[in-house]
C-alpha cells in the first residue's frame, strides 16, 4: 500500500534534519580549523566561507524563479528567508545560548555600515521598482562592505600568507563534504515542507514567505546553533549576518542588474516593516556586546507577529 503523501514528507523532513544537525556539527569543526590555520578570524569566516556558500543554490534558484515571472513567490521566499534569519535564526540562538556574545570583531566595529547596508535595499525598493541602477548600487555596496570588513582584519596582521596546502587540505575535504550535506539536506527539508504546505491546502506566496523561507534558513540555522553550543558564536553571527548581506546585497542586486523588479509594497510592506525592526534591535543589542535568551524571545515575538499579520491577511 502507498504511503500516504503527508506522512511521506514527513518522514523525509525528519530524515533530512538529522543529517542537517550533524552535518553542521562536523561543518562547524572543519571551518574553525580551516580559518584558524589562514590567521582567518571566526566571524570572517563564517561570512565569506559559510554564508556564501550556502547561499549558491538559493541564488540559482531565486534568479530562476523571477526570470520565469514568479516574483511573488521570488519575493516571498528571500523575504522569507531574511525574517527566517534575523528573526527566528536570532531569537533560537539567544533562547538556546542563554547568553550569546555579539562582540565579534570586525562586524561590532562596523555595525553602522552593516545596518546601513542592509537597509539600501528596503529604501530603494519603496518606489515600487527594483532597477537596474538599484542593481549595481546593490552589488557595489556588498563589495564595499565585504572589502572594508577585510581591510579592518588584514589590519589586526593575524591574516597569514604561503600557508603549505598540506596543513589546510584536511579541514577543507571536511569543510566541503559537510557543505554537501547541509545543502541537501536543507533542500530536502524545504522540498518536503512545500509538499506538505500543500497537501494541507495552503496559498503559494504564503509557502514561499514562511515555508520555503523557514526551509532555506535551516542549512545557515544548523551550523549557527551547532556554533553557538561549541562556544564559536562568531562563526555562528558571521554566518547569520553574511546570509542576511548575501541575500539582501548581492541576491536583489544581481536579480535586478538581470531582470529589473517590480515590488508591489502593500504586499512585501509587512516582511519590510518587521525586517527592518529585526535588524535595527541586532544593531542595538551590539552596543552591549551580548544577547540574552530575554532578547532571545523579542525577536521571537517578532517573527510571530509577523507570521500572524501575514496569516490574517490571507484568511
Amino acid at each position: 500500500m502507498p504511503i500516504p503523501a503527508l506522512l511521506f514528507h514527513s518522514i523525509i523532513s525528519l530524515a533530512s534534519l538529522i543529517i542537517l544537525f550533524k552535518a553542521a556539527d562536523y561543518l562547524v569543526d572543519g571551518l574553525s580549523g580551516y580559518a584558524r590555520k589562514l590567521g582567518v578570524s571566526d566571524a570572517l569566516g563564517g561570512l565569506l566561507i559559510v554564508a556564501m556558500a550556502a547561499s549558491a543554490p538559493e541564488l540559482i534558484s531565486s534568479i530562476t524563479g523571477f526570470v520565469s515571472g514568479n516574483e511573488s513567490i521570488g519575493f516571498g521566499a528571500i523575504l522569507g528567508a531574511n525574517l527566517g534569519h534575523a528573526g527566528l535564526a536570532l531569537g533560537l540562538l539567544a533562547v538556546f545560548g542563554r547568553k550569546v556574545p555579539l562582540e565579534a570583531g570586525i562586524f561590532s566595529r562596523k555595525r553602522l555600515l552593516m545596518w546601513g547596508a542592509l537597509m539600501l535595499p528596503l529604501v530603494l525598493a519603496l518606489d515600487g521598482q527594483l532597477s537596474r541602477i538599484d542593481g549595481v548600487l546593490l552589488i557595489g555596496a556588498f563589495a564595499a562592505y565585504v572589502y572594508s570588513l577585510w581591510k579592518l582584519e588584514s589590519a589586526t596582521g593575524k591574516l597569514k600568507k604561503n600557508v603549505p596546502l598540506q596543513h589546510l587540505w584536511k579541514d577543507a575535504f571536511i569543510f566541503l563534504g559537510c557543505l554537501v550535506a547541509v545543502l541537501l539536506s536543507g533542500r530536502w527539508l524545504a522540498l518536503s515542507s512545500v509538499g506538505m504546505a500543500q497537501e494541507l491546502g495552503i496559498p503559494a506566496y504564503f509557502i514561499a514567505l514562511v515555508v520555503i523561507g523557514i526551509g532555506t534558513t535551516m542549512p545557515d540555522l544548523a551550523v549557527e546553533l551547532r556554533a553557538v553550543m561549541k562556544k564559536r558564536s562568531a562563526i555562528g553571527l558571521g554566518d547569520l549576518l553574511g546570509s542576511l548581506t548575501i541575500q539582501l546585497l548581492l541576491f536583489f542586486g544581481i536579480i535586478s542588474v538581470i531582470s529589473p523588479l517590480d515590488v508591489h509594497i502593500p504586499t512585501v510592506l509587512n516582511a519590510f516593516i518587521f525586517l527592518a525592526l529585526c535588524i535595527t534591535t541586532l544593531m542595538l543589542l551590539m552596543r552591549r556586546k551580548h544577547m540574552t535568551w530575554k532578547h532571545g524571545l523579542l525577536f521571537l515575538a517578532y517573527y510571530a507577529a509577523f507570521i500572524a499579520i501575514e496569516v490574517w491577511k490571507i484568511v
